[in-house]
């Protein structure tokens, strides 16, 4: 071997055969050469010219691409967070996650405090004058839509978060969220129901995305729907995280709510409910390794809170009494359209009867003074001018109850029922303290202010880094 390399070395000619290698051997080394040179030419010149985000795109960059999740908790009282709460305490869960962001239990909600209003108000970043979900429920004095809600999405007038991350080309997901019906999501489950009976799940399946349902029950063997609890709603959501790997998912929970109307608030019901989420949110932060993944963001809000009602008025008993409703031939002129502690004025287009000035004045008098703590204003008045700019525009009237007086529909009551005993409700004006709600963002953002319900929009848009415009028309 010695021998062999002194022939090379020193210009002599190798044994047979060791020219044809040498030479090989050469020739592959300059093409060698010749392509590095090319590879490192080629390289500078993207390295120059191409954006940075596309020719440096690594697998670590793409993992780390943003997803977010809001789960919204219905019924949560800001007060209930409060340190002196008798329910301070039972949280562990949240109030780790409190301490990781940025959070508040001085939220209000919107006009009116209602699930439905207040839940599209998160998702468009607006109020319900301009997105078009006024109330949980459509106008309906003769029941003749047998307790229907609006759960459809084609009845909110401006874009939300998830048509605008669909137009970004982010994967969306959503389990039972508020007015989802027949929503541009990619994967959904939407809140239905007809009956409240195991039966609703088959219309839950009909219209959720095709396949998804069944899909994950067969993974959780939970069942979504309006009689199931939050559970199967928050257990099937994490499914869908991990299933799916959606960029943006929304996730509704009810029984705290349900707990409070049937129970009332710092029951024994509640307090259970309040242990359960609080349990099952840990869950979910377990699952999607929250505190472990710095491009996974988490939003917990609540839509209203709740305060305890011992009376309620029947406004509609002063219309019916007037002969603007005549129940016995289904025929309504004006209708006071409640809602817990508000109720609008609002007249039927179809009808041609008209209501003066001082007719309303009066009407309004009579009802201040036969219904404790009700407040009643129309035109030029400060809280109706509100109603009319961010609630309900078609407005003529507004009662609100500044006390504990709740208001009902019906017209064939006297117009102010004591209640024996209280009931926890919600529909307050939204500057009533005991409606403040809670909302929080993880991880904390700097100068990251917390003051609505509708911040959840700008959030989740911030988080996503998604171009989103609120307010922009859907037609």
């Amino acid at each position: 071997m010695i021998e062999r390399n002194h022939w090379v070395a020193g210009g002599a000619s190798p044994p047979d055969g060791w020219g044809f290698i040498l030479k090989s051997t050469t020739i592959i080394a300059n093409v060698l050469c010749i392509n590095l040179k090319i590879y490192l030419t080629l390289f500078s010149v993207l390295f120059i010219f191409c954006p940075l985000t596309l020719c440096t795109l690594s697998a670590k960059d793409k993992q780390l691409k943003r997803r977010l999740i809001i789960l919204s908790i219905d019924g949560f009282p800001g007060y209930y967070a409060d340190p002196e709460s008798p329910f301070a305490g039972l949280t562990p869960a949240l109030d780790e996650l409190k301490s990781r962001s940025k959070f508040s239990n001085k939220i209000r909600s919107v006009y009116p405090t209602m699930t439905y209003p207040s839940h599209t108000s998160m998702i468009t970043g607006v109020d319900p004058a301009l997105h078009g979900i006024w109330y949980n429920s459509p106008i309906d004095p003769f029941g003749k839509n047998q307790g229907g809600w609006m759960w459809y999405d084609e009845d909110i007038r401006v874009r939300t978060i998830t048509d605008f991350a669909e137009i970004a080309g982010k994967r969306t997901a959503s389990v039972y969220w508020p007015v989802s019906v027949g929503a541009d999501i990619d994967f959904n489950i939407p809140q239905y129901w007809r009956s409240k009976i195991p039966e609703d799940e088959k219309i839950v399946r009909a219209l959720s995305t095709n396949g998804l349902y069944d899909e994950l029950k067969s993974k959780t063997g939970l069942v979504v729907s309006e009689i199931t609890g939050d559970e199967e709603k928050i257990k099937n959501g994490v499914e869908l995280w991990k299933l799916k790997k959606p960029d943006l998912l929304m996730i509704y929970s009810t029984d705290l709510d349900t707990a409070h109307h049937n129970k009332g608030i710092y029951s024994e019901e509640a307090k259970k409910k309040l242990i359960k989420i609080d349990f099952l949110l840990g869950y979910l932060i377990k699952e999607t390794k929250l505190y472990e993944k710095k491009n996974v963001g988490l939003i917990v809000v609540s839509d209203h809170g709740f305060k305890e009602m011992n009376g309620i008025c029947y406004p509609n008993t002063e219309l019916k009494k007037a002969g603007h409703i005549i129940p016995e031939k289904e025929v309504w002129k004006y209708f006071f359209r409640t809602m817990g502690g508000v109720s609008i004025l609002l007249k039927n287009e179809k009808s041609a009867d008209k209501i003066s000035r001082n007719e309303i004045v009066s009407l309004g008098r009579r009802i201040a003074e036969g219904c404790p703590g009700a407040v009643f204003e129309s035109e030029g008045d400060p809280m109706f001018d509100r109603i009319l700019k961010k609630f309900n525009s078609n407005a003529l009237a507004v009662i609100y109850s500044n006390g504990n007086t709740g208001f009902g529909e019906k017209s064939d009551n006297s117009l102010f029922k004591k209640l024996e005993t209280p009931v926890s409700t919600h529909g307050f004006l939204p500057t009533d303290p005991s409606m403040f709600t809670i909302l929080l963002a993880y991880p904390d953002q700097k100068n990251t202010k917390l003051r609505s319900v509708k911040d959840v929009f700008r959030l989740s848009c911030d988080w996503l880094k998604i171009s989103c415009r609120r307010g922009e028309s859907r037609y």
